[in-house]
């Protein structure tokens, strides 16, 4: 059975309300605009590069503007609801055999506590790391360090970028529908497969196998 790498923020936790309250609140002091509720469903079909345009934020200050709202979003994780709930997929796909883990840029500790609170403590897994050079190679440094092979682990993620990222290190992917970036926009990006249910999920893997 293959391992499953998740995506944390928009796949397993409910983050992007979190997000866009934090960055509202900044938005005066970067010099950016502010993000409207109604102007969400527009923005959940782009991709990072047009939503920084959008918002007016400019890539030399964009490395800021991000840490700050990390820094804040940490505070935040471990009171955070689950984006839908996975539990009983991750159950079913634990007791067939599979390995899960979770790729993050959050802290891993946050991560783990956000995971009791929400009693998904299912995980094989938590890795933790900075996504600087993107996260292809974050994915790459996971493969290694967890020994996994190449053409074994399948990543769930809900942006697109996160596709753009399993492709690049070679390995399949399934978009999920419920996080950042809309069925319409993950699609673009091509995904070996995209589910609107974590029911969807866990047909997909066990039935490849």
């Amino acid at each position: 059975m293959p391992t499953i790498v998740f995506d944390f923020d928009g796949t397993i936790a409910d983050t992007l309300s979190v997000v866009i309250k934090i960055a509202n609140r900044f938005a005066d002091d970067y010099g950016y605009h502010k993000i409207p509720l109604s102007d969400l469903p527009k923005l959940r079909e782009k991709k990072p590069s047009a939503i920084l345009r959008h918002l007016g934020i400019s890539i030399f200050r964009l490395p800021i503007v991000a840490r700050k709202i990390r820094f804040e979003m940490n505070k935040e994780i471990v009171h955070l609801q689950a984006a839908v709930n996975l539990r009983n997929t991750l159950v079913v796909l634990k007791e067939s055999g599979c390995i899960l883990g979770i790729l993050t840029t959050n802290s891993r500790e946050n991560v783990m506590a956000f995971l009791k609170n929400n009693n998904l403590e299912l995980f094989d897994f938590v890795y933790s790391g900075r996504a600087v050079f993107g996260k292809s190679r974050l994915l790459k440094k996971l493969m290694k360090a967890k020994t996994i092979p190449h053409n074994d682990p399948i990543y769930v993620g809900d942006e697109i970028r996160d596709i753009e990222a399993a492709k690049k290190a070679g390995i399949k992917v399934i978009g999920v529908s419920w996080g950042y970036n809309t069925r319409n926009a993950l699609q673009k990006a091509h995904p070996d497969h995209i589910v609107e249910r974590p029911e969807e999920l866990q047909k997909i893997i066990l039935n490849q196998n």
